[in-house]
């Protein structure tokens, strides 16, 4: 029993690095500002977010989003407008809560679909104890530290993590790009299959029409005669 209870235990604990995923649709109304959260369980997660607007009045889908972060909740740390659909992602370098504000305008009620996840590394990952080795050197350090080395420093940080990011966005790609492959090619077989019933049953309906009509003319031959 304690051996399933400390099993269970690891499987949750493995859990918070992996992706989470909310998708969901949600109605915005006109005038008003609607804020989505998603909570982080560690620093440096990769978060994900996709939206689109489904429908609007008067072919008006334009909407305008914030993101906030969970060190500064007036400053956004990206922010869009007059966007119709939107798909992106970004290295939260903070443990806590993201918020994502949609606001759409005075004109217009709207519908949006909206998909935000997260994905945190491993305590192992190679890049996280790579940049957990710099720190400790930083902290080891005396005060005075040279600008220019510190300064690269942070720049090879937000490089991997930027990269990272990229690495994810790709990875994403191609698996979208291989579903809708293999999306077309279904569509292809579907079509493909319906061509043919729609030709064997045009085949069908004549030759049922021409048996049908010879069935009528012997009939009206045997009483003719």
């Amino acid at each position: 029993m304690s051996n399933l209870c400390v099993l269970l235990f690891h499987l949750l604990f493995l859990t918070q690095f992996f992706a989470k995923a909310s998708p969901l649709t949600f109605e915005l109304k006109k005038g008003q500002k609607e804020c989505l959260y998603t909570l982080t369980p560690d620093v440096d997660c990769t978060i994900s977010y996709y939206f689109a607007v489904q429908q609007g009045e008067s072919n008006d889908f334009d909407v305008s989003y914030e993101i906030f972060a969970p060190d500064d909740k007036n400053k956004p740390i990206i922010e869009r407008s007059g966007e119709r659909q939107g798909e992106w992602s970004f290295v939260g370098q903070h443990k806590g809560e993201y918020s994502l504000c949609f606001y759409g305008g005075k004109a217009h009620d709207k519908i949006v679909d909206l998909e935000i996840k997260y994905t945190c590394e491993r305590q192992d990952d190679a890049r996280h104890e790579r940049r957990k080795a710099r720190k400790v050197q930083r902290n080891l350090r005396d005060s005075k530290i040279d600008p220019l080395q510190d300064s690269l420093e942070n720049s090879i940080d937000m490089i991997e993590r930027q990269l990272h990011v990229l690495e994810g966005n790709i990875q994403y790609y191609k698996t979208r790009n291989s579903r809708n492959h293999d999306t077309v090619c279904s569509t292809e077989r579907r079509i493909v299959m319906f061509s043919i019933y729609g030709i064997l049953l045009i085949v069908g309906m004549s030759f049922s029409q021409i048996a049908i009509l010879e069935f009528i003319f012997k009939e009206s031959r045997k009483h003719n005669v």
